[in-house]
């Protein structure tokens, strides 16, 4: 008798260690998930071609906006990138719409600090070309 309640009383431990690691390692994940969802920090670097890294052109990381504005002084322009195709920007062709944004979707797109980086220069935002 005294055999069988040890044995009982061992697999209950055991059950219960099993699923303290379990509630341990499932927290531990969904720690890990919350935090990067909420971080809005600097991105991973990219690489910018010649032509865009030249002193002419300015640029700005709008990190919880998960875009990079690139101001163009020669062009008048200035250029909003979504940050996901930071690394496509030298091997890629992009295409903007030929009316610059409002003062309103500027905002909306880049935040105030992306609206006075551009300042009155007239923004457009930049997707992936879809000719080739």
């Amino acid at each position: 008798m005294d055999h069988s309640e040890s044995k009982t009383k061992d697999c209950g431990y055991l059950y219960l260690t099993i699923t303290a690691l379990l509630i341990a390692v499932f927290s531990a994940g969904l720690t890990l998930l919350i935090a990067s969802y909420m971080y809005h920090g600097s991105y991973e670097p990219f690489e910018l071609p010649s032509q865009v890294t030249n002193s002419n052109v300015k640029r700005m990381i709008v990190g919880h906006k998960k875009v990079i504005l690139f101001k163009i002084e020669a062009k008048n322009r200035c250029y909003i990138l979504p940050s996901t195709m930071s690394k496509e920007i030298a091997s890629s062709k992009f295409s903007f719409m030929n009316s610059p944004l409002t003062r309103e979707l500027l905002l909306d797109v880049a935040d105030y600090e992306g609206a006075e980086f551009c300042g009155t220069t007239p923004a457009y935002v930049l997707e992936k070309s879809s000719k080739h």
